[in-house]
C-alpha cells in the first residue's frame, strides 16, 4: 500500500525529462509570447524561431531540474511563504509561528 506514495515522493512527475510545473510554465509563456508577436507582426515573424526558444528554455529547465528534482513542489510552496509575517516579539527574520 505504501509503495505508490513513496514512488510519487521519490520520483516527481516529469515531462520530457523536465519537472512538470516549470515545463508547463515554459510552454505557456512561450505560446503567449508567440501569439503576441504573430498577432502584432503578421507575416514578419517566423514561428520556427519560437521552437528554438522553447527548446532552449526546456533544456535549461532540464539542467536545473537535474540538480533539484523537486522544483515543482518548490514553486508551489513559494506562493504561501511570500507574504511577510508579523512577529509577536521583536526579532530578526520571519517566523512561521508566533
Amino acid at each position: 500500500m505504501r509503495e505508490p506514495i513513496l514512488k510519487a515522493v521519490a520520483m516527481p512527475p516529469k515531462v520530457f525529462w523536465a519537472p512538470m510545473l516549470p515545463a508547463v510554465v515554459n510552454f505557456s509563456v512561450q505560446m503567449a509570447i508567440m501569439m503576441v508577436f504573430m498577432g502584432g507582426l503578421p507575416g514578419v515573424v517566423n514561428p520556427l524561431v519560437f521552437v528554438f526558444t522553447f527548446l532552449l528554455g526546456h533544456i535549461g529547465i532540464i539542467i536545473y531540474g537535474a540538480r533539484d528534482p523537486h522544483l515543482s513542489k518548490m514553486m508551489q510552496s513559494y506562493g504561501p511563504f511570500m507574504s511577510k509575517t508579523k512577529n509577536i516579539y521583536h526579532s530578526r527574520g520571519n517566523k512561521l509561528a508566533p
